[in-house]
């Protein structure tokens, strides 16, 4: 598989000839001189249910926690005004104007940029760890990542929606994992409960002009108990559909003046499959279906959730 796509968001607003254009990035917040037709044409943008940010590019704040995103819309009648960029494709001229821009310390008018050289995944296997059987999976990206704008911080944010459930030699069932429980929407991906990390590094801090080739991957796991509740259990099913969003930010450690932003479209990708104990206690996939990972324009542009998947966990093995 070598399909090269480039993934970032191109700035549509064209300069105005002869103007000097100041450097404004994704992530960044700044202050706002806000005339009247644009706050009203700003405010006519923010409905109840939350998408005013896909319509501007702007956010007022934007909080992630293992259990929820937090997406508010800036607020007018503050002094001044303040919001951070997400987006530079959406922003259109009136607000660009509105941006009030420090000009020391200069800034490159490029955009770092992530480019997917290649996304596979590895077939899905059963292993022991621990002398425990699991069943893994791991999506695989080869990717270019270039920081022509400023130095910054890579990072994935997994979002999922999920059903994992045991199958018993009495013919009953037990759900282990439902993310419906938590809505229609997607939750956080979380496996171990000691890691509330909610955008995991992808590699170190680059300075800007840095750019690197690499290799990534991070595998999904589901542990296989012998038995439930003091039940044999004979099967595993598990059903997914993740989305993985590659996020930037300039200074993590800022949240008040920094926020993680994506620096590409969402990549989706999933399973689904079923294993079973053959007699010797040797456990065989025996069905699978597997969505190759690709990226999206249907998934939300901006990661949000309201729950995780630790959360949604309906049963506890042992």
């Amino acid at each position: 598989m070598n399909n090269i796509v480039t993934l970032h968001f191109p700035v549509r607003s064209s300069p105005v000839p002869g103007q000097v254009q100041a450097a404004i990035h994704p992530g960044c917040r700044y202050d706002l001189v806000l005339p009247e037709p644009v706050v009203a044409d700003y405010l006519n943008h923010v409905t109840d249910d939350g998408d005013h940010e896909q319509l501007t590019g702007l956010v007022g704040t934007y909080r992630l926690s293992v259990d929820a995103a937090q997406i508010e819309p800036i607020d007018p009648s503050a002094q001044p005004p303040q919001g951070f960029i997400w987006d530079m494709d959406l922003l259109g001229p009136g607000i660009r104007r509105c941006l009030c821009t420090d000009a020391d310390p200069p800034r490159s008018p490029r955009n770092n940029r992530l480019t997917l050289m290649d996304a596979s995944l590895d077939a899905p296997e059963v292993c022991l760890l621990d002398n425990q059987p699991v069943l893994t999976i791991s999506p695989r990206f080869e990717l270019e990542w270039m920081t022509d704008a400023f130095a910054c911080q890579l990072g994935l944010v997994q979002l999922v929606e999920a059903s994992r459930t045991v199958q018993f030699a009495d013919g009953e069932s037990r759900v282990l994992l439902d993310t419906e429980s938590a809505g229609r929407d997607p939750v956080l991906y979380l496996n171990d409960p000691d890691d509330n990390a909610v955008v995991k590094p992808v590699c170190a801090f680059q300075a800007q002009g840095g750019k690197q080739r690499f290799d990534f991957s991070r595998a999904v796991s589901q542990a296989i108990p012998a038995e439930f509740n003091n039940k044999a259990v004979v099967s595993v099913s598990v059903l997914e559909k993740y989305t993985w969003y590659f996020m930037q930010n300039a200074d993590p450690g800022d949240p008040d003046r920094h926020i993680w932003v994506p620096v590409h479209l969402p990549i989706v990708w999933g399973w689904s499959i079923r294993v079973q104990q053959r007699f010797g206690g040797v456990w065989d996939i025996f069905r699978k279906k597997l969505i190759m990972p690709t990226p999206s324009t249907e998934a939300p542009a901006l990661p949000r959730w309201q729950s995780n998947s630790l959360r949604c966990r309906t049963a506890r093995e042992g």
